[in-house]
């Protein structure tokens, strides 16, 4: 039972004019959540990080529409992951994050990167979305946590027991998305899964 969706209604109209993949991410939370931002990329991306969900041994994902995706969590410690990433590939934000790992939440449950993956995605799309061409770090961040999750993904592979296709299936549709939204993608990440 590893993509098994999840129904999370709308809670409120979204004014008129709001970026769809915006619309669809605070419509589902309530309207005075703390996820609020001014800057719709950054509401866009704290908006997806409210919307996942740890389980025991799972994490859940907001995939769009209404839907969450689950993914098994690998057995592996998050610190461990970030060690495990090439200088080449951490960029600029890797130190924030490798913190964060620390955490007691985050230090087992290295799918975080999947998260900040997914909701660099989600401001992408409201980049896009809104033609902006401010913010261009927000799809230079999704780049480097493809590439952090491909490192996840290969340390995966040698688990025993561990149901790696779910997150191999994850990450390539995650994949696939940063390629719709984001045209320079294969110029900024050589993730593979």
């Amino acid at each position: 039972m590893i993509a098994v969706a999840c129904e999370l209604p709308a809670l409120w109209v979204t004014p008129e004019g709001m970026p769809p993949t915006l619309a669809d991410l605070v419509c589902r939370l309530p309207e005075d959540s703390p996820a609020w931002e001014p800057c719709p990329i950054t509401w866009a991306h704290e908006a997806s990080h409210f919307l996942s969900k740890g389980g025991h041994g799972i994490h859940g994902l907001y995939w769009m529409d209404g839907h969450r995706r689950w993914v098994p969590v690998p057995p592996i410690s998050t610190e461990r992951v970030f060690r495990a990433i090439p200088n080449d590939k951490r960029g600029s934000i890797y130190k924030t994050y490798l913190t964060q790992a620390r955490d007691p939440y985050w230090r087992d449950r290295p799918t975080m990167i999947l998260d900040e993956w997914l909701a660099y995605l989600r401001g992408s799309q409201v980049r896009k979305e809104l033609a902006w061409t401010r913010r261009k770090e927000t799809t230079t961040y999704c780049a480097v946590c493809a590439d952090w999750a491909a490192v996840l993904y290969q340390m995966s592979l040698s688990i025993e027991g561990y149901n790696h296709a779910a997150l191999r299936d994850v990450c390539r549709d995650i994949l696939e998305e940063c390629r719709e939204a984001i045209p320079e993608w294969d110029e900024m990440s050589d993730a593979e899964f």
